[in-house]
């Protein structure tokens, strides 16, 4: 599902849909989040990132 969101992301960006591609590019994220936090995964990538990140700790 991300990966289908991704690609018609893309292809909004490039008809110059930039709202609609920024949308897109949310729920991809979001859903990538959910499916990380499914699995438990989530809290050991913003440990590992943190340092990347620092306003965001």
């Amino acid at each position: 599902m991300a990966d289908q969101l991704s690609q018609i992301s893309e292809r909004a960006r490039l008809s110059n849909e930039d709202e609609m591609a920024d949308g897109l590019l949310d729920v991809t994220r979001q859903h990538r989040v959910a499916v990380l936090e499914g699995q438990g995964r989530l809290a050991a990538l913003e440990a590992r990132y943190a340092i990347l990140f620092p306003d965001e700790a």
